[in-house]
Order: C-alpha cells, then sequence, then structure tokens
C-alpha cells in the first residue's frame, strides 16, 4: 500500500510539472510576441522542451510497476532510461544558453525593460517554488525521475536568469555580466545533470547500492544470532526501488524454522530500508568441518542396540567430508542407570552434545522422539 502510495505521488509531481511547464512556455511565447523580445520567445520554446522531457518521464513512471510474465520484476528501470534521456536534455538546454549567448549575437533587449522584468522574476519566483517543492519530493520519495524533472526546472531558471542578466548588462552597461551569470548557471545544470545520468547508469548497469545502504543491511541480518554467515549480499537500484538478493549461513536447519528466520530478517530489513521492494534470500545450513554421528551400541560395542533408552554404548564419530573418520570415543549410555524416563534423557543428552546424525533402527524410537528429532534436523538411520 505504502508502495502505491508513492507511486502516485511520483506521477502526480509529473503531471504538474507538465501541466505548469505548458501555461509557462504559452506566456512566455505571448510576452515575447507581445514587447518584441527574442530571448523570451525562445526561452518558451525552451519550456516547450521541458514539457516532452516531463511527458518522457512521466510515462516511465506510469508503466515501471507493470508485472507480467515476461517482466517479472516490472519494468523500474524505465525511470532509469528516462532519467538518462532526461539528463541528455538538461545538457543540451545547458548548451544551448551557452550558444545563444556566446556565439550567436548574444540577447536581445526588448524596449520595454523593466516590465519584462518584472514578468520573468515573477516566472523564476514561481518556478523555484516549484523545483523546491518537487526536489525535496524526489529525496523522499528516492525518484531518479522525479529528480531529473527538477533539475529540468533549475534549467528553466537558469535560462530566465540570463534573459535578466542580458537585459541589466544592457542597461547599466555591465561588461561581461551575462556571460559570468551564463557560466554559473550552466555549470550547475552540468553538474546536476552529471548527477542524474550517474545514478542511473549505474542502476541501468545494475552496480551496488552505497555502503550505507549495505550497512544498515549488514546491521540487521548481525542481529540474529542464528545467522552464522552471510555469504552474499547484494542490493542494486532497479528506477525507485531497491531490489536485495541475499545468501546466508544458518543454525535452523529444518525447513519450518530457517523459513521463520528468514521471514523475520526480511520484516527487520523493509522496516530499515523502506524502499526495498524485492528480497530473495537463500538460506543453507551451517557449514561445519565434520558431522557427528552418535552410534547406539550394544554391551559387546559390536552391535547396534535394539532399544533406544537401553543403549549400553554410544561411540561419538567426527567424519569429514569425504567420510573418513576424524575421530572416534566410546561413552557410556549417561542414562542407562535410570529407573524411568531413560528414552527422554537419552535423547536430551545426544541434543546437548550436538549431534547430526543418530544411529539405531527407526521403528526402536518412540514418534514423538522421532518428530523431536526431525524438528531439530537430526538424522536417524540404522546405517553407518
Amino acid at each position: 500500500m505504502l508502495w502505491f502510495k508513492k507511486e502516485r505521488e511520483r506521477e502526480g509531481w509529473l503531471v504538474a510539472s507538465i501541466l505548469l511547464n505548458l501555461f509557462f512556455s504559452a506566456v512566455k511565447l505571448f510576452w515575447g510576441w507581445w514587447v518584441g523580445a527574442t530571448v523570451v520567445t525562445a526561452d518558451g520554446i525552451h519550456s516547450i522542451s521541458d514539457v516532452f522531457g516531463a511527458f518522457l518521464v512521466f510515462l516511465a513512471l506510469r508503466y515501471a510497476g507493470h508485472k507480467s510474465k515476461r517482466f517479472p520484476f516490472g519494468m523500474n528501470k524505465l525511470e532509469d532510461l528516462a532519467a538518462t534521456l532526461g539528463s541528455f536534455a538538461i545538457v543540451l538546454a545547458g548548451y544551448e544558453i551557452i550558444r545563444t549567448v556566446l556565439f550567436s549575437g548574444g540577447i536581445k533587449t526588448p524596449e520595454n525593460i523593466w516590465a519584462t522584468l518584472s514578468f520573468m522574476v515573477i516566472l523564476i519566483v514561481l518556478e523555484f517554488v516549484f523545483y523546491f517543492f518537487e526536489r525535496k519530493a524526489a529525496r523522499r520519495l528516492d525518484s531518479p525521475g522525479v529528480r531529473a524533472d527538477a533539475l529540468n526546472w533549475l534549467g528553466d531558471m537558469g535560462a530566465s536568469g540570463v534573459v535578466i542578466a542580458g537585459i541589466l548588462g544592457y542597461h547599466f552597461s555591465i561588461p561581461y555580466a551575462q556571460e559570468v551569470a551564463v557560466v554559473i548557471i550552466v555549470l550547475m545544470i552540468f553538474y546536476g545533470a552529471y548527477e542524474i545520468l550517474r545514478d542511473a547508469v549505474l542502476s541501468l548497469l545494475d552496480a551496488s547500492v552505497g555502503t550505507q545502504t549495505l550497512r544498515k543491511a549488514r546491521s540487521v541480518i548481525d542481529g540474529f544470532p542464528d545467522v552464522v554467515k552471510t555469504e552474499r549480499l547484494f542490493i542494486r537500484r532497479s528506477g525507485s526501488v531497491l531490489i536485495a538478493d541475499i545468501v546466508l549461513q544458518v543454525k535452523k536447519k529444518n525447513i519450518q524454522s530457517a523459513h521463520l528466520l528468514i521471514d523475520k530478517i526480511e520484516l527487520g530489513l523493509r522496516r530499515q530500508i523502506p524502499n526495498l521492494e524485492i528480497i530473495t534470500i537463500h538460506y543453507e545450513p551451517e557449514l561445519k568441518p565434520y558431522t557427528k554421528i552418535a552410534v547406539l551400541l550394544d554391551e559387546g560395542k559390536k552391535r547396534i542396540a535394539e532399544t533406544f533408552g537401553q543403549s549400553a554404548w554410544i561411540e561419538i564419530r567426527k567424519i569429514d567430508g569425504n567420510g573418513e573418520i576424524l575421530k572416534s570415543d566410546f561413552v557410556r549410555n549417561p542414562v542407562a542407570q535410570g529407573q524411568r524416563g531413560k528414552a527422554i534423557k537419552l535423547a536430551a543428552w545426544l541434543i546437548n552434545q550436538h549431534v547430526d546424525q543418530i544411529v539405531i533402527n527407526p521403528t526402536h524410537i518412540e514418534k514423538d522422539l522421532q518428530t523431536l528429532f526431525s524438528a531439530l534436523g537430526i538424522d536417524v538411520t540404522d546405517k553407518i
């Protein structure tokens, strides 16, 4: 539900941007025609290009969450693709500002200077207000598409600033005033485009997120004592969402308890990293250098005991991965002298010894104990 709400809010900002750009384009074109200011008309045309840019990002956001058999994870990277194209549009807008001022004969100033200045100042104020709130929303929503659109508004303010600088420079005869203003604004535009392009390309290439996010995830995982080792922790960005691929070694060996542990880890990750939408956690049993086997024997230590609780001897074997016996010890059944509850006491003793396998005929063990051993991941077999 939270993700759906954020998606609708991202789309809402893009729709607002499109409508506002259309309005600004219309009033700039009208004013440029009315007062005969070519530069204002050019600025209006520049705003029209922003309409297409915002519309492109909107389409990407609108269909990014669409899932199908062909796109089971959705099409979130459409937002990164739109951000990439948007960053190039920002660079092109910055280049057009430089070319207009430095290589196309400068800016032509209208005769009605103060009215045009007032008009442009009002537009800049409105543009800045929208840019400020959209930029803030982009950070909160962690949306590269909305962030790219917000930077487009910075380009609009830059273009409007060039208009004002040209008019004032012309009126007060200040040398190179508009050129300096253009350089500062264009550098800001280029740096913003670089940030957008960098993040979008890293997402398209499935690069890992920053160390801060990985540190948060690792902190959550390390908070669970049943996690022995983190084999792999990879989190990548796809549009506004994050996708995690994790491999863990866990102490829990039976399926039910392991699934419960994984569910808790996933819940903890989502709480600490809200935009983590897809989490895939693979778990493996704890890797030990050996397997511990308890062989229940009769008094002569030659044959497997006929009964579980009344076995005379217990051979504890440690076996490596190749099946070779690393160590073998014979222990007297510690509960053999008891009168009652021998089976449950022996089961508790074996569990405390952390055995992985018990060798005895399974039919000689009560069903309740078989269920207990199975739940703890202890294998019971009559074959050595």
